[in-house]
């Protein structure tokens, strides 16, 4: 039978519909963690969340007379039960437990200022984002690059550990990783290196009350702990204070590091990068009023803010405004995360390089990869130390 361009088109799109179809059903079925439209673009499979009530914490919040309350739910007998802790001094330490791995790490509370926004390049550079709570697959890759021993010690001397957005949502260990990258940040400090958290659109979201992607364990602790969801990292809270001092964007040496992506509005703002930065912490507890300024309105679009826009990482942008804004920051390229990939790729000719990757199924698979960068060149990295060039 032979094939008109009418025909072989009904075929192609019918063939098409019968893969996404099947797609979405793997998904549902837990196979498959995204399902892709087309390269670069793809929906994450919804999650059926049995999740319940189990070890989280601590929680540390402040209290009027400078004292601080934290709050655990750790293991006891055959189930856990909630523990409280009152720490009198600054230096009082924190235990975390992670019950995915077993893994219990004690580190002390630290002081930390609002983040510069621009650093000069280290030696070597582990570049990742969107862990999204996997703690596992976190301490798998940290350990096999370098960055960590065994016991989720800092061990990457004067390297910069950069994450790049989101560990917030999806996974089951968010605040584990959030203390996990917390202490890491005081090791490497002493050490002579440096931990970067950048803000993402979940950091955002659950910072200013918007809980889609929330998962049922913590509105369960929530309730066994007492603690109203919305308060856990409220500015009276450790992890609060410590994330309202965190970037949107920054550049460390020629690589321009932000989430989502900087659109053409954003840049048309002309603005420092310390201002763009503090215009986007001050967004988190400002009201949403209506005489909010035109650079405040950028700042709370999830369209064209910079921890959610996505039309560098889907190729919309013209070249023009990619190089324009590396130009405008005195950067060469650009890493993003936020839009999923199927692997760490290069865009806009190497200018840009999207490195959102499926790292809850690649966990599942055994493996996990993120971007390498020393001597200025780029690499991709896996858990076993494994390095291949971009």
């Amino acid at each position: 039978m032979s094939f008109t361009p009418k025909r072989l088109l009904f075929v192609l799109v019918g063939l098409y519909l019968l893969y996404l179809a099947g797609g979405i059903a793997l998904a549902s079925q837990g196979v498959v963690d995204r399902v892709y439209f087309f390269p670069g673009f793809s929906i994450k499979r919804p999650h059926s969340d049995q999740s319940a009530f189990s070890p989280d914490g601590p929680l540390v919040h402040y209290l009027p007379d400078g004292a601080a309350l934290s709050r655990c739910i750790v293991p006891q007998g055959s189930g856990f039960a909630v523990r409280l802790d009152t720490l009198r001094r600054p230096t009082d330490s924190l235990t975390c437990f992670v019950q995915e791995t077993g893994l219990s790490f004690r580190f002390p509370r630290h002081a930390f200022t609002t983040e510069a926004a621009e650093y000069p390049a280290p030696a070597r550079m582990l570049v990742v984002s969107d862990i999204e709570g996997n703690f596992k697959g976190l301490q798998q890759l940290l350990q096999g690059a370098g960055v960590t021993d065994a016991q989720a010690r800092w061990r990457f001397g004067t390297g910069h550990l950069v994450f790049v957005g989101d560990m917030f949502d999806r996974g089951l260990q968010v605040t584990e990783c959030l203390w996990l990258l917390y202490k890491l940040e005081h090791e490497a400090a002493q050490a002579g290196g440096k931990v970067h958290f950048l803000l993402g659109n979940h950091e955002v979201m659950n910072l200013t009350g918007h809980y889609k992607y929330l998962r049922r364990k913590y509105r369960k602790n929530a309730d066994s702990l007492g603690v109203d969801y919305a308060r856990w990292y409220a500015a009276d809270t450790e992890l609060g204070r410590w994330l309202r001092t965190k970037n949107a964007v920054e550049r460390i040496g020629p690589t321009l590091f932000v989430h989502g992506g900087l659109s053409p509005e954003v840049a048309a703002l002309q603005l420092p990068l310390a201002q763009l930065n503090d215009l986007t912490r001050r967004s988190i507890d400002a009201p949403a009023t209506t005489d909010r300024s035109a650079a405040e309105k950028l700042i709370r679009n999830p369209k064209l803010s910079p921890d959610w826009y996505r039309g560098i990482a889907q190729e919309e942008a013209p070249a023009a405004h990619v190089q324009a804004v590396l130009r405008q920051y005195g950067a060469t390229r650009m890493v993003i995360a936020h839009t999923p990939v199927t692997e760490i790729k290069p865009l806009y000719d190497g200018r840009v390089v999207a490195i959102d990757l499926p790292h809850q199924e690649h966990t599942g698979q055994g493996f996990m990869q993120a971007l390498w960068v020393e001597g200025g060149k780029l690499s991709v990295v896996d858990d076993k130390g494994r390095k291949r060039a971009l």
